[in-house]
């Protein structure tokens, strides 16, 4: 009896889990429109942007800050600079390209773009605090002349 009631729980809590991951993968795969911005973070990661006929589906691979000095300690008019470097994979028809880029290039261009395919990727603004991260972006189609 004691052994069929823990094999119960232990079915009830597994199932509880692998419900909680799919909720989570499907979360992560939101379907938007071209030309509405969204976010990518480090808590949600994969967007697919279109319908199932037309679709550009982004990844945020990794992020990562990079920080120090501009020049030796003994300079006295040493400056300390941080950046943030992000790796973006874009999945275009099955065609993957992965994509780097920094904080200070979205800062620098105010609305920083990537040019894919038959679209182009506008990079809005990031937010980075030490482990999480944030990346407003939109993809517009391209005008085909």
């Amino acid at each position: 009896m004691k052994f069929k009631l823990i094999n119960t729980v232990l079915f009830i809590v597994f199932s509880l889990m692998q419900g909680h991951i799919n909720a989570q993968e499907n979360m992560e795969n939101i379907e938007t429109h071209f030309g509405d911005s969204f976010t990518l973070s480090s808590t949600k990661k994969k967007i697919t942007i279109g319908t199932n006929e037309e679709n550009v589906k982004i990844e945020l691979l990794d992020f990562m800050e990079e920080w120090g000095y501009d020049a030796p300690p003994e300079d006295e008019n040493r400056n300390h600079y941080s950046d943030v470097q992000y790796t973006l994979q874009v999945d275009i028809k099955g065609n993957k390209n992965t994509f780097n880029f920094y904080s200070s290039e979205i800062k620098q261009n105010d609305n920083f773009t990537i040019d894919l395919e038959n679209y182009t990727l506008l990079i809005l603004s990031d937010n980075y605090a030490n482990t999480s991260v944030s990346i407003e972006m939109k993809i517009n189609r391209k005008n085909k002349e």
